[in-house]
Order: structure tokens, then sequence, then C-alpha cells
């Protein structure tokens, strides 16, 4: 194997535990992945996480250095954004909870992975 596949490789982590669930049902996901997409400052966590719900399919979001403020609905991870029409409403990206906290509380320290912050308003 050449060295860059052996990075590329590294950088993906397979069927691991990602604090993001399902939007719709909240589920685990399964055939999870989160990708190290490296940074601009060392000190700063770039990651996608994505999975697959057996009911609704694939969602993926982006972690970098906060937690997520959507999680979007994808044909694969790193697909194409996918419409998911629920009681007759257009969903291309479900808002978590991190959107709701005041300001001045986001900018305070958190952990990034903390499933507080990634949980989705239950629809219907």
């Amino acid at each position: 194997m050449n060295q860059n596949a052996s990075q590329t490789l590294s950088r993906d982590q397979i069927r691991v535990r990602t604090p993001m669930r399902c939007p719709i049902c909240q589920e685990h996901l399964r055939d999870t992945l989160i990708r190290d997409l490296g940074g601009v400052t060392a000190s700063i966590v770039w990651q996608l996480h994505a999975g697959r719900c057996d009911t609704h399919g694939w969602f993926q979001t982006e972690v970098v250095s906060r937690p997520p403020r959507e999680i979007f609905a994808v044909t694969k991870p790193f697909g194409a954004a996918r419409r998911i029409v629920i009681e007759g409403r257009e969903y291309f990206a479900f808002p978590t909870t991190w959107n709701d906290l005041p300001a001045d509380e986001r900018r305070m320290p958190v952990d990034p992975l903390d499933e507080r912050y990634w949980q989705t308003k239950r629809l219907a």
C-alpha cells in the first residue's frame, strides 16, 4: 500500500459510536463513519459524521470545534443533499439544540461531541 492510501484509510473510523441519531425517529444510526477532515489549526476538531437509519436513510453533519448546527439528509456519506417530506413539509436539514442556546452560551467552551447539543426537535 502506498503512503497516500494509508493516510486516507487512517482518517476514517468505520462503525464507531457518534452522538448523531436519526433526526426523524431518534434511533441510533448504522454503518457510521467519522472522518477526520483535519484543520487549519491543530487545536480545532474538524470531522464529518455520517450514518444510516434503516427507515429514513443517510444523514451527515460536520463538526468544527463546536457541536453541529444542523444534520443533513444525504444520498450517502459525502453525497448530495436529499429531500425528505414529512406530513407534506420538505426537509433537507434538521436544526440541532445547539441553535436554541443563547449566543453567550454558544461562546462558552463545550465538548463538541456532547450528545445534548446534537439532539434535534421531534417532528410530528
